[in-house]
């Protein structure tokens, strides 16, 4: 089974535990990440280097050729194999042999996580619940207007497995991305 399957994409709510589970999942298989939201970031800081402008409001000026742009970039980063994407839109793999799976947690967790990062230093876990549903919204908003009004990145019909990061640590969904993918 696990030649079936030359990269893993892995997809999700914002704050559930991509990055943490890729990263992890990397070290494990000795491959590289595209990290598509930390290529954001690294632009936001080149223009925005004393982040007069915040990264979620630099989120909102990127522009529909610019996030297509980045999804071919990431498209064909996958097409090269042997190397894990955390993006985020899943339908990036499309046509790839690559394993899709979408992770996910109720916004309550995905924001008491996000406490203990400098990401959201200073503000409210009621700021950080609006501020992670504002960018879910956004990135389905996104995905819209580039893939068509029908899809949506979050329906697990677009993925091989869906893993609850709420109900799982980084070890069993690690565990089980391993086991699909045939590589226990």
């Amino acid at each position: 089974m696990g030649k079936r399957y030359s990269g893993i994409l892995f997809s999700g709510l914002p704050g559930s535990g991509k990055t943490t589970t890729s990263r992890q999942l990397a070290e494990v298989l000795g491959w590289p990440v595209f990290y598509v939201g930390g290529l954001w970031r690294e632009e936001w800081t080149k223009k925005y280097p004393d982040k007069e402008v915040s990264f979620e409001n630099y989120l909102t000026t990127i522009t529909l050729e610019e996030d297509s742009a980045m999804d071919q970039r990431a498209h064909e980063m996958l097409e090269r194999g042997n190397v894990i994407g955390d993006m985020w839109h899943g339908i990036i793999g499309d046509g790839l042999p690559v394993l899709r799976v979408f992770i996910t947690a109720p916004v309550q967790i995905r924001a008491e996580r996000a406490t203990q990062t400098n990401k959201y230093a200073g503000k409210t876990l009621d700021e950080i619940k609006m501020l992670l549903n504002q960018r879910e919204e956004r990135q389905l908003t996104v995905s819209k207007k580039i893939y068509g009004e029908w899809y949506d990145y979050r329906d697990p019909a677009g993925y091989h497995l869906t893993l609850n990061s709420g109900l799982l640590s980084v070890e069993e969904k690690i565990s089980s991305v391993l086991h699909f993918f045939g590589k226990e």
